[in-house]
């Protein structure tokens, strides 16, 4: 398959397919608008857990987007029923305090692909110990390395490589 490109802020990435989820309907409503016209990306107007199902979810429309048990209710799927037996060479997270479980939703796709990860761990402060050690668990040769792109806690990231 050929590789498509694609320009971020950052530079230009070549990719085959991207997954995109989104539970928030006004966020998949402007991916739509935004991303017309790229091929191979692929909107899924779902949460991503670690089952598929339905949960309620506080839609705000914008980076304060969560499940709770207040709000609506949201469709939702992991990342190894999404994709199936496809390649995966890079996943990224920041699905506001949900990281740990969308990446037990991924396990098999892991532990098969080994794609490097990219996971918020700001939301929750366990997951500054949980996230490191489940994906060790998954795969023990991993490189982790964490960084912060802002001076307080926020925009913490865990690289897995």
């Amino acid at each position: 398959m050929d590789l498509l490109k694609i320009w971020s802020g950052g530079g230009v990435f070549f990719y085959r397919k991207i997954y995109a989820f989104e539970a928030d309907a006004k966020n998949v409503t402007a991916m739509d608008k935004n991303l017309e016209g790229y091929d191979n990306i692929r909107i899924i107007a779902k949460g991503v857990y670690d089952h598929t199902g339905v949960l309620r979810f506080a839609a705000e429309g914008g980076v304060g987007s969560h499940i709770s048990d207040d709000g609506i209710e949201i469709e939702v799927t992991s990342i190894d029923e999404a994709v199936k037996d496809e390649e995966v060479t890079f996943i990224k997270m920041d699905i506001e305090g949900s990281e740990l479980m969308a990446l037990k939703g991924a396990e098999k796709t892991i532990r098969r692909c080994r794609p490097k990860l990219a996971v918020c761990v700001y939301h929750r402060v366990e997951d500054l110990i949980t996230i490191p050690q489940y994906i060790k668990s998954l795969n023990p040769d991993y490189k982790l390395y964490f960084r912060r792109y802002c001076p307080n806690a926020f925009d913490a990231v865990l690289y897995a490589v």
